[in-house]
């Protein structure tokens, strides 16, 4: 897939979770105390903080894939003005909190998965294109102390490609306006997402010539490690600056794409601009 549109599709996926977060919004509560400014004007039930961000990436061209890619894209969140703002890692898919309090939370989250396709990558001969796709699921956010938070996503793609789970510890430690947090991750799947990522059918491997027919079973796909430093230049502008190392494991590592043209170590790095505004609805 070529850089503009993979820009497009993550624009249109960050689109479509954006529509997703502000029709559900009305659900979302938190049992934090409220926040009484913002920007130092103070803020009332039916004002809302939007945060209009810029993505810039430089990621695999597809999972498993040696050769990275850049892309830039635009996203947003939104929370109630009186809610008050919570850690996200840069890896967190985005998400909506139905319930919220010190210890724990927990909502509905949506990610974006990038696909494969023979322009990106002319080894891929013969074998199944993969369409980009949009994975929503839940999660669950733990905070057993001020500093480590646990968080869990369970994911569904909309192109049929299974569940992935993610499971990531961080520890966030902020001093002043800097925030700085990283820890594990570990990532599995079922079999129907190993399946269509890792797999090759007889067909394709007898097509491609590089590859052999294999079939990928669920069960743990990759671990590694994120972390992100951010500031807080004012209540209105925050940069962000993150990576992230993933080991594909299990018959991900296994699997021919990765062995024989791929790489079973995954670096994904980037920046995030972002700008948050007061609006009343």
């Amino acid at each position: 897939m070529s850089g503009s549109r993979v820009a497009l599709a993550a624009t249109l996926a960050a689109s479509a979770l954006g529509a997703f977060a502000l029709s559900s919004t009305a659900l979302a509560q938190s049992s934090r105390p409220y926040e009484t400014t913002f920007a130092g004007e103070p803020v009332g039930p039916n004002d809302w903080i939007l945060t209009i961000k810029g993505n810039a990436q430089i990621t695999p061209k597809y999972e498993g894939s040696d050769k990275s890619s850049f892309v830039a894209f635009p996203s947003f969140t939104i929370r109630r003005a009186t809610e008050p703002k919570r850690f996200a890692a840069p890896d967190d898919g985005v998400s909506l909190t139905f319930y919220g309090n010190p210890l724990v939370s927990f909502g509905v989250v949506a990610a974006y998965r990038g696909g494969r396709y023979y322009e990106d990558d002319r080894r891929l001969f013969g074998l199944s294109k993969i369409n980009w796709t949009i994975e929503p699921g839940v999660f669950i956010e733990l905070w057993p102390t001020e500093q480590l938070r646990a968080r869990f996503e369970i994911r569904h793609g909309l192109n049929g490609s299974g569940f992935v789970g993610g499971v990531g510890l961080d520890w966030v430690q902020r001093i002043d306006r800097l925030t700085i947090s990283g820890g594990p991750r570990v990532v599995l799947a079922d079999g129907d997402y190993m399946d269509k990522y890792y797999s090759v059918t007889p067909y394709e491997a007898a097509l491609n010539g590089r590859v052999w027919p294999f079939k990928a079973d669920g069960g743990m796909r990759s671990i590694g490690a994120a972390a992100a430093v951010s500031y807080d230049w004012s209540d209105e502008w925050n940069t962000t600056v993150f990576g992230r190392y993933d080991y594909l494991t299990g018959d991900a590592g296994k699997s021919p794409v990765v062995r024989s043209f791929g790489s079973r170590n995954q670096f994904s790095v980037g920046v995030t601009a972002a700008y948050s505004f007061k609006t009343t609805w």
